[in-house]
């Protein structure tokens, strides 16, 4: 009993003892209360940890030490599966860091105007860090490609700029060159839908006579989602058009979810049923099983020479240029259009690839630092800030003036052509569950389209009811939000002598309301009356007879 007396007191030394080191390290770190570094400490939280951009975050901070020795700026990068439960956990704790990665994926409405900093009125200013170049006098969001004309920096329903962006992404094919010539007798990519269809058959003579034969694509359920998600939504360009009472070039989800309340549309009209039988043929171009992999996993199938194609976004191009024992080839995936003698009736064209910048940063309303943080996002952001991401990411920069060579210029999207707006596979939580958990009936080799709508039309409208109702809950909140300030400014207008800057920004914000709720309570009347909200036809429709 005395033996085990002293282990288990050895025990709780060493417990306290490692406790105590811990402690010491938390309280002694730059910035805490113990700590003899007084330099303001700005932290800066993102889920990209592919590689490239932490190097290129680095290199940042690097340089903007040099020219601000008085702040040190520490980089938080925490995985993207995780990364949407910490973070909720950081802010509501608050303990988050004071630039944070957020984005209208994670599917959180609630979280900007709860805690985040808006910034509307410093992107009108601006950027101190652009003094000397081209852009010097030009305001913040003006030094954006896209003028932060994004759902990630600009929350419609919210009137406000909530955040910047750090770089500019699209989606391509990479190829292995040697794999590609071995197969088809050409290390080129496939220039179109029907060289595609080709290659796909040069592949199955190739299998054949191989003892391990090897998938189209390297397979994942991220980039299946890319493949069959693209065919669907490209394919329903033109029911968007037809379906757009708002002349918006296309239909937002929201809209469309209300006209398939509305009995305008549904999986079985024609474009839809061709973008499904393009999911199936797609789809079994993917290793058996890809909807139950992670994306690290078509990424190794790929650098193990076992697919000669991937597509990807161009956040993996540093990571799979640099990593693959093999050259890699980089092309646009030839989507279907309307040239293709089989299935091009229902492609509009030209498409346009989304052109947004990405990664978008915001800031914690709770930053202890808000003007050390300000100026961070300044520098990062600035010609000289954003060129320094890019050569050490490889990541296309956000920031007008920033030199692309010439070879990285396969990258940069196209934003020339109609926009491509509703996906038709997920227009919320509850339907993409509906859709993964019915996706086999498509993909399997006993599958069919048939078998898939049986089941899933089923399923479909409750699920996008419930999707519905989430959006107009979200939607009825940030209304609310907004209400004060539009009480403040005609109170302002009222009391104060007549200041144009002023009234444009109430002006501005009573019209980004009106059309916001006129939004709200056409959903909720198709959430309630359905079928008898309307009678408009899709024919009617498009010709604004309504």
């Amino acid at each position: 009993m005395a033996a085990k007396s002293r282990k288990f007191n050895v025990a709780i030394v060493v417990l306290l003892g490692a406790y105590a080191v811990a402690a010491l390290m938390v309280l002694t770190r730059p910035g805490a209360a113990l700590s003899g570094d007084e330099r303001a400490v700005v932290r800066i939280a993102h889920w990209q940890i592919e590689a490239g951009p932490r190097e290129g975050i680095d290199a940042m901070i690097k340089r903007y030490l040099e020219l601000n020795p008085h702040v040190r700026v520490e980089q938080v990068a925490v995985p993207g599966r995780i990364y949407k439960q910490w973070l909720r956990t950081q802010l509501i704790g608050g303990t988050a860091p004071d630039i944070i990665e957020f984005g209208r994926l994670f599917n959180a409405d609630d979280i900007p105007p709860r805690f985040f900093e808006q910034i509307s009125e410093l992107v009108e200013k601006p950027n101190p860090y652009n003094k000397g170049t081209p852009l010097e006098g030009v305001r913040w969001r003006d030094t954006f490609k896209d003028g932060l004309d994004t759902p990630d920096t600009y929350i419609e329903n919210l009137s406000n700029f909530y955040g910047v962006t750090l770089c500019t992404l699209s989606t391509r094919l990479f190829y292995n060159a040697d794999l590609m010539e071995e197969i088809s007798g050409s290390s080129e990519a496939p220039s179109s839908f029907a060289e595609l269809r080709a290659f796909s058959e040069k592949l199955a003579q190739h299998n054949a006579g191989a003892k391990h034969p090897i998938s189209m694509y390297a397979g994942s359920k991220f980039n299946g989602r890319i493949l069959m998600g693209g065919m669907l939504s490209r394919a329903g360009v033109g029911l968007g058009i037809s379906n757009d009472r708002l002349r918006e070039q296309g239909q937002q989800v929201r809209d469309a979810s209300v006209d398939y309340l509305r009995g305008n549309w549904d999986h079985r009209t024609p474009e839809l049923l061709t973008g499904l039988k393009l999911m199936q043929e797609v789809a079994r171009n993917l290793r058996p099983g890809f909807q139950q992999l992670e994306r690290d996993a078509a990424m190794q199938e790929f650098m193990r020479g076992q697919a000669p194609m991937i597509i990807t976004g161009t956040w993996d191009a540093t990571s799979l240029t640099s990593l693959a024992p093999f050259k890699v080839g980089v092309a646009v995936f030839p989507w279907p259009d309307r040239s293709d003698k089989e299935v091009g009736q229902h492609f509009w064209g030209p498409l346009a690839e989304k052109d947004n910048t990405s990664f978008p940063l915001c800031v914690n309303r709770m930053s202890p630092h808000k003007k050390e943080t300000i100026d961070f996002l300044h520098f990062i952001t600035s010609v000289e800030g954003n060129t320094i991401f890019f050569e050490k990411s490889g990541w296309l920069p956000a920031t007008r003036g920033v030199v692309v060579p010439e070879e990285q210029q396969v990258y940069l999207p196209s934003p020339v052509g109609l926009p491509v707006r509703t996906p038709y596979i997920e227009f919320g939580a509850e339907t993409a569950t509906l859709w993964q958990r019915q996706l086999y009936r498509l993909v399997s080799p006993q599958g069919s389209v048939e078998e898939f709508l049986e089941v899933f039309e089923k399923e479909f409208p409750d699920a996008l009811k419930s999707d519905l109702r989430n959006k107009t809950r979200h939607l009825t909140l940030s209304l609310r939000h907004d209400m004060q300030p539009l009480i403040a400014l005609a109170m302002l207008d009222r009391l104060l002598a007549p200041d144009p800057k002023r009234i444009h920004s109430r002006v501005v914000r009573e019209s980004s309301q009106n059309i916001a709720e006129t939004r709200l309570y056409e959903a909720l009347a198709a959430l309630e009356r359905g079928l008898d909200v309307g009678t408009a036809s899709r024919k009617d429709s498009s010709n604004g007879d309504e």
